[in-house]
């Protein structure tokens, strides 16, 4: 295995003979629409957050404040094409430095540790920077062809969150009793879907495999879906906690890394085509989902009159928190990966994604259901409209307005 204070030789040698690999980020300079947008809505998303908290003096407000706005920070700045592109030149000239510097979101949890909490988990720390750790690593190892020793390290870096949970002394609580049948398929077939990588691909796609970059993406993917990051609240009133929202800045950075963060097209000004698109979509996906969802009774209206500014915030709150994330994994990164290394076409890539997407929903205590097909239908119509505006955030706005309807008129 390469070392981590060298730069790989083979992946410059390998790169000019990959045609599919994404180059670097260009460096594109945002527009001021676009900034203005960002700033817009991470000061929304913060002050939102710190309204929620509702603490009575300065004091009590100050860790909330500093844990949301950092992460925010991180989100807003990590975003941004010239960030981005400035990342990949350091990861490319001083990848240990880099590497380490994916484990900076936790000094956060060292002061609160320190200051606020008695009976503090150190080996919650030691994990929670494995699993941040080991994916930035592989993003930065990876080269396009695949090479012996990046199986063993890729599969150690995908089956680590799977198992973290059931690991005694872990500092993860995994739920009470022995795990459900249903919890066991899902993470075999989790670790599964890298395995098949393997198997199935032939010598020309192992060429261009980039399969230390698959795993780094699946493994911040499970340590979110599983449950493998420790439970730090930041606050009583708030069901965020501190690593569902660092953890968005440090896939974000791992995409940076790896040089594929121009893949996302990642851009907050609306044009008129782009419009259209998202609201012919949006029209299309109301068209069939809303009623099949009521035929299969996946669906029950309850619309419950929230008041306009809790609706404002369940929207900002649905569009940052989940929506932008995951469309930037299944769309902007696992999409494109399917059409980059595999060369799949752009309809199978785009059913693939909304497929993964679907399961993604699946959850042991609700197991398969017509939620799961309804899953896989929105996230077909974000293949869409993301493959026509090559803008990940056009695919978070429908994706983001679907759930949030959802949230509005059927209560879920």
């Amino acid at each position: 295995m390469d070392s981590l204070s060298q730069p790989s030789a083979a992946a410059a040698s390998t790169q000019s003979e990959v045609t599919q690999l994404p180059q670097p980020p260009s460096g594109k300079v945002i527009t001021l629409v676009d900034l203005g947008v960002r700033v817009a809505l991470f000061a929304a998303f913060v002050g939102m957050l710190l309204r929620q908290v509702g603490a009575s003096s300065f004091d009590e407000s100050l860790y909330p404040l500093l844990v949301y706005s950092l992460p925010a920070a991180a989100y807003l700045l990590a975003s941004t094409p010239a960030v981005a592109a400035a990342i990949r030149r350091q990861a490319e000239s001083q990848p240990l430095g880099m590497a380490l510097l994916a484990l900076v979101p936790l000094v956060p949890v060292v002061a609160y540790a320190r200051v606020a909490l008695d009976d503090f988990d150190w080996a919650q720390l030691l994990f929670g920077g494995v699993l941040i750790f080991l994916p930035a690593a592989c993003a930065i190892l990876n080269v396009p062809q695949l090479r012996r020793a990046d199986v063993s390290l890729g599969l150690v870096t995908v089956a680590l969150p799977l198992l973290l949970p059931y690991v005694p002394d872990s500092g993860v609580r995994a739920s009470a009793g022995p795990p459900a049948t249903f919890d066991i398929v899902l993470r075999v077939g989790a670790f599964l879907l890298p395995v098949a990588l393997l198997v199935f691909t032939t010598r020309e796609q192992k060429q261009r495999l980039n399969f230390l970059f698959l795993c780094a993406v699946t493994s911040l993917w499970y340590s979110v879906q599983f449950g493998a990051f420790p439970e730090l609240p930041i606050a009583d009133r708030i069901d965020v906690t501190y690593y569902q929202l660092v953890i968005i800045p440090v896939f974000l950075y791992v995409l940076a890394v790896a040089g594929r963060f121009d893949r996302l097209g990642m851009m907050f000004n609306p044009t008129p085509r782009g419009v259209s698109i998202v609201a012919t979509n949006l029209v299309l996906l109301a068209a069939i989902g809303v009623p099949l969802g009521l035929v299969t009774g996946a669906l029950t209206p309850t619309f419950h009159g929230p008041p306009p500014l809790e609706a404002a915030a369940q929207a900002l709150s649905i569009f940052l928190l989940i929506a932008l994330p995951q469309e930037i994994l299944f769309r902007g990164t696992l999409l494109t990966y399917l059409q980059d290394a595999l060369h799949l076409d752009l309809r199978v890539a785009g059913i693939v994604s909304a497929v993964l997407f679907g399961a993604a929903q699946l959850s042991s205590s609700a197991g398969v259901s017509w939620l799961f097909v309804l899953a896989i239908l929105t996230g077909a119509f974000c293949a869409r409209v993301f493959l026509a505006t090559q803008n990940v955030v056009a695919a978070a706005v429908v994706h983001g307005f679907a759930r949030w309807v959802r949230w509005l008129l059927f209560g879920g």
